[in-house]
């Protein structure tokens, strides 16, 4: 229930012992207990010595040590760069695994899918903090440099039956002395990050369509969460939480209600079950304190009849005041969106210059196909190209306004292209006539992008590729895969790398002068920063659906990526199958295995 904190005094099970009767029929009853609200989470204590690290503060969030990564894009700005640079482009050829760590199996829910590794670990002076799609928290201490030994689990007990969505779990947020997160069935828990016992535990999951898989964001004195389930009757919103209690500060619908600007753009009551959820983490603009995050698309996806008008805040990026949750400005990328067009992924914050004067811009690889800058103290377009080989959606972007050619701003239900303007979804046998481009998932989905202020270029990994109903997806229609590379100030493709196979996880990049990246065919590699050469790579031997970090212990350098895909990649898209490499067919068998892999030189 929304805005009630429930505190629980922890209590931990040492794994060097066997548990009593009398504790096995305690850890027994707290299953039957959890849905009438008596459960906490358990944490998992091995004999090992724990270290303790100093509180993350605000501060230290604002501006990390060089060899931690202390939040989701390291950053507020989200630019997942690291200034790291002992591992280089003269150096990287002598990177291999440093150790690895194996974790818990994938788990399956009341959804179709199996868990996954989306995350992004955080790691603070050796100490790993990470999640899985289960939404288990480990606690990894790292110092040693050589192995990683797993301090503790911290299990929110998820039930099967209230996870009833993708279960992409993508990471917590380190702040104070305790670690933020989110179970799948919607629980907001607080973790001492020294002990693992669970502080509190607060139930957010306002509808069945919901569930969790975001990275909550620490700022000063507030904890950000919000639900995903747009692909059902479900109206989303970010939260603002305390982090002493769990308590409710303040809430933004990304559905406006009666009486807030935008609800006129819903018709036919349609904003009751709008979804427009918010999956990923966004950014945070320190200097004008204003949350930026990107918006999921309206529900039914594929239905742009049964909701006329543009549909806001669906497909949208939003600012808002940190401290009220007041909207402060929007741009809205695919108005009455028809294709799935998230607009979840990055939202990168950086300065450039726009014919001759100094601009913060955010940049956004559209999941629709196109890159965008926007100025990022009003929402306005400022320039951006299309990015993927194939658009037919729609002939364009309006050079003056960003929106769509064919957009006309008079409600009702949009035309743009009627030949891939869908009335059904893919995934049904209707329209099976009916295909579009980009992909599904974009272009970019997700999976983070990154920008780097050594070559003033942005960098996103995309699919090369079209949507098809999956009864007629031609034999000869592979996914591919590019990394762009796009100059900040004019919005254009710079650099492109093709690849044979889909990118996801994401990407990262450093001062050694590289970007680090992914690909559904095991691949983690380095890129040359100017050039987009690869200049390593390392092949895990199942597909990898987290993004790659960075990070120091005792002035050495590290690498680690969390590998563990789940039922979307292996079972729903068939991603490696459908690569276009030689290897494709013995790639459909690849394992579920979920291992956390170090590498360092």
């Amino acid at each position: 229930m929304e805005g009630i904190s429930r505190t629980y005094p922890g209590r931990m099970h040492i794994a060097a012992m066997h548990p009593s009767t009398q504790e096995k029929s305690w850890m027994t009853a707290l299953q039957h207990l959890k849905r009438k609200g008596a459960i906490m989470a358990l944490a998992f204590l091995s004999t090992t010595t724990l270290v303790s690290a100093a509180e993350v503060t605000y501060e230290r969030l604002l501006n990390p040590e060089p060899g931690n990564w202390l939040t989701n894009n390291r950053t507020y700005d989200g630019n997942r760069y690291s200034p790291l640079d002992e591992i280089n482009r003269d150096t990287v050829k002598g990177l291999k695994v440093a150790f690895t760590v194996p974790l818990a199996p994938p788990s399956v829910g009341a959804g179709s899918f199996s868990s996954s590794l989306q995350g992004t670990p955080l790691v603070e002076d050796g100490i790993m903090y990470m999640s899985d799609g289960w939404g288990r928290v480990y606690r990894i201490d790292m110092t040693k440099g050589d192995r990683g030994f797993i301090n503790w689990i911290m299990d929110p007990q998820t039930d099967p039956e209230f996870a009833t969505g993708i279960l992409n779990n993508r990471g917590v947020a380190l702040y104070g002395n305790n670690i933020y997160s989110l179970s799948p069935d919607g629980a907001f828990i607080a973790t001492d990050k020294e002990t693992g016992e669970v502080k509190f535990r607060v139930e957010t999951q306002q509808n069945p369509a919901e569930y969790f898989s975001m990275a909550p964001l620490a700022i000063n004195g507030k904890i950000i969460i919000g639900p995903a389930g747009g692909d059902g009757p479900m109206r989303g919103r970010l939260e603002a939480r305390d982090p002493e209690t769990g308590d409710l500060i303040w809430t933004f619908y990304t559905v406006p209600g009666e009486g807030e600007a935008g609800h006129e753009t819903w018709e036919n009551n349609a904003w009751e079950t709008g979804g427009s959820a918010t999956w990923v983490t966004g950014s945070f603009n320190v200097a004008r304190n204003e949350l930026v995050w990107g918006i999921g698309q309206p529900y039914p996806a594929y239905s742009p009849k049964e909701r006329p008008g543009d549909n806001l805040y669906s497909n949208s990026t939003v600012a808002l005041d940190a401290d009220t949750g007041k909207l402060k400005w929007h741009f809205q990328y695919t108005p009455n969106d028809s294709w799935d067009f998230d607009e979840v992924g990055s939202q990168q914050l950086y300065n450039a210059k726009v014919n001759g004067e100094d601009q913060l811009l955010l940049g956004h690889f559209g999941r629709n196909g196109f890159f965008y800058n926007l100025d990022g103290t009003n929402g306005a377009y400022v320039n951006g190209e299309q990015y993927v080989d194939r658009v037919t959606w729609t002939k364009g972007l309006d050079p003056k306004t960003g929106k769509p050619v064919e957009y006309t701003p008079n409600g009702g239900v949009q035309t743009y292209l009627p030949e891939t303007r869908l009335d059904a979804s893919v995934f049904t046998t209707e329209g099976a006539d009916k295909s579009y481009c980009p992909f599904i998932e974009g272009g970019v989905n997700m999976f983070p992008t990154t920008y780097s202020p050594r070559t003033k270029l942005v960098y996103g990994l995309a699919i090369q590729g079209c949507a098809f109903n999956q009864a007629a997806i031609p034999e000869d229609e592979y996914l591919t895969g590019s990394v762009s590379a796009v100059d900040t100030a004019t919005g254009k493709v710079a650099k492109r790398l093709d690849l044979t196979s889909a990118p996801k996880g994401g990407a990262f990049s450093t001062a050694g002068g590289l970007v680090f990246g992914t690909s559904a065919n095991g691949d983690l590699y380095a890129l040359d920063d100017e050039t987009l050469e690869r200049v390593w790579t390392f092949n895990v031997g199942t597909m990898i659906d987290a993004p790659p970090m960075t990070f120091q212990i005792n002035g050495k350098q590290y690498i680690a990526v969390a590998v563990g895909p789940g039922g979307v990649g292996m079972n729903f898209e068939k991603y490696p199958a459908r690569a276009k490499d030689e290897n494709a067919k013995s790639m459909a068998n690849f394992q579920q295995a979920s291992t956390l892999y170090v590498f360092s030189l």
